[in-house]
């Protein structure tokens, strides 16, 4: 049973924090676990438990997995009862702490995005974690988690020597994968053994020319050009394939691996992306650029993205657009995913979150899926963004529910409730120690399981040997969070779609896009 630690006590009341003004110094008051005698959770049963509330913003199927942690947790911690509650969408969520703060009836734990703990901590409700961290009773490893998730966590509020307090702890962590019809592309190497899945931006525009050179120029059993309107057939006995009508008979032996009878060739485009915003960002890192940095505290944030680098990196995915190489959503007139167009043929390569990778993969096996990094702009600028929220400890004037949420909060994002949460939900662990248990790497090592299930499987193992690996030189990345820096992200989703669409139908070089958004962002632009 718990015991009351008295040094940790001790610690909470010595434990000091700087207001001062200087750069990188806290100017908003660093909020602490309320120094109160701790009493023992030993006065909670089972029957008579203590009560916490844990808020998201999650859909039903990561609310599952959820409930499962929450389940193993009470049963280590019976006497703590925990009540989920998902508001339905990030932006919801932060909308309903928001407005709970002035009747203080916001949650104890809850996850959010670093945007969303700059308002909070504006707030002073956000707890500091370090206190808890160090405790010798109920505390952790801090090292454990993985390396790259910590800095978005520790970039808020700092000591009076530079020293960043920790503000939250990594809990469901994904990034973006290149997925691939493979069996396009095996049908792309028996003709062309130069057109390859690209690594590089450059390869998705030689590769992409050349895969539309060898789309218009096939011909069928009758000689027409042309692989739209048409399916295509292969026997492993003749290491053959055949390009037939829609209609048309296939030879004795041969299966259908590819359809598309449904495909103009006015829709296809051989790459695609989901996200605008992350498009944007990735590729500003990518080309050795900033999109923001955070000014002397939460609540100030500046735009670093407006130089002719980025515009020069705009001309170039323009010209891939222009070419017929690079899609959009809105190029398939598609809102916000590209997966069914990917599913139906109308795009051979896509970039998309590992948590939503299963999305792309066809129905009863129309053909295979493989999954990759993403392509790069120079090898030593191997940039992916970290995608994903962090948990958040609040304020509360009952020290029992503190320790208790605390509790709760250590369990959901170490080993090995994290890591069971993160396969379970389709996300990667949080820590060293869940990503090399034998869980995890048995998890990784599944073969008897489904198409959907192996797209999983496969993002998380590019994650661990790509992304994870020192040597190949990737960097997961994510931008500082303050005050606003969602409305930023807001305005740049909409860069990609004015720029190969337009606005108000004129058409704007990249130049002309950057000023407009620029111009709706004025508030972040720093004075000179």
């Amino acid at each position: 049973m718990m015991k009351s630690n008295k040094a940790w006590v001790a610690l909470l009341g010595t434990f000091t924090m700087a207001v001062a003004g200087c750069s990188n110094v806290a100017t908003y008051e660093v909020q602490l676990p309320d120094v109160i005698e701790l009493s023992s959770l030993d006065k909670y049963t089972e029957a008579n438990p203590i009560e916490i509330n844990f808020w998201t913003g999650f859909g039903a199927a990561v609310s599952q997995s959820i409930e499962a942690g929450i389940t193993q947790f009470q049963t280590a911690y019976p006497n703590i009862k925990v009540t989920h509650t998902s508001k339905g969408g990030y932006d919801n969520l932060l909308k309903a702490i928001n407005l709970s703060v002035t009747s203080r009836s916001y949650p104890q734990v809850a996850v959010g995005y670093p945007d969303h703990f700059a308002n909070y901590i504006r707030s002073s409700i956000q707890l500091a974690l370090d206190p808890f961290i160090e405790s010798e009773e109920y505390g952790l490893n801090i090292d454990d988690f993985v390396a790259d998730y910590m800095p978005e966590n520790q970039s808020y509020q700092f000591d009076e020597q530079g020293n960043p307090y920790t503000l939250g702890l990594p809990f469901n962590k994904s990034t973006e994968v290149m997925v691939a019809n493979q069996t396009f592309f095996n049908f792309m190497a028996f003709l062309d053994e130069t057109i390859v899945i690209p690594q590089t931006w450059a390869q998705v525009r030689s590769s992409g020319e050349k895969i539309l050179n060898q789309m218009n120029a096939l011909e069928d059993e009758d000689g027409d050009a042309g692989i739209f309107g048409k399916k295509v057939y292969y026997s492993s006995a003749n290491e053959d394939y055949q390009v037939l009508k829609d209609g048309v008979t296939a030879p004795s032996g041969y299966t259908l691996v590819l359809d598309f009878s449904a495909v103009l060739e006015s829709e296809f485009r051989p790459f695609s992306y989901d996200s605008m915003a992350n498009f944007f960002i990735t590729a500003t890192r990518q080309w050795g650029q900033t999109y923001t940095e955070m000014g002397e505290d939460i609540t100030k944030g500046y735009i670093r993205f407006n130089t002719p680098e980025v515009a020069s990196m705009l001309d170039y995915f323009k010209e891939l657009h222009d070419d017929k190489i690079l899609a959009i959503p809105i190029s398939f007139g598609e809102t916000s995913y590209n997966s069914a167009p990917f599913r139906g043929n109308k795009s051979v390569l896509t970039i998309s979150s590992s948590a939503g990778v299963f999305n792309n993969v066809p129905s009863a096996g129309a053909f295979q899926v493989t999954i990759h990094p993403l392509p790069y702009e120079n090898a030593s600028r191997k940039f992916v963004i970290s995608q994903g929220t962090n948990m958040a400890l609040f304020t509360n004037r009952d020290a029992d529910k503190v320790l208790a949420s605390w509790l709760f909060m250590r369990y959901m994002t170490t080993h090995p409730g994290n890591t069971q949460f993160a396969v379970g939900a389709g996300y990667y662990p949080a820590t060293e120690s869940g990503l090399n248990s034998s869980f995890y790497q048995g998890y990784l090592a599944s073969t008897n399981v489904n198409a959907s299930d192996k797209s999983k499987i496969d993002s998380a193992i590019v994650n661990a040997n790509e992304y994870g690996d020192f040597e190949k030189g990737w960097v997961k990345f994510v931008d500082p969070g303050f005050v606003g820096s969602s409305d930023i992200r807001e305005q740049i989703d909409t860069i990609f779609p004015i720029l190969f669409y337009g606005k108000d139908g004129e058409t704007l070089t990249s130049a002309e896009v950057l000023a407009f958004v620029q111009s709706n962002l004025s508030r972040y632009i720093e004075a000179q």
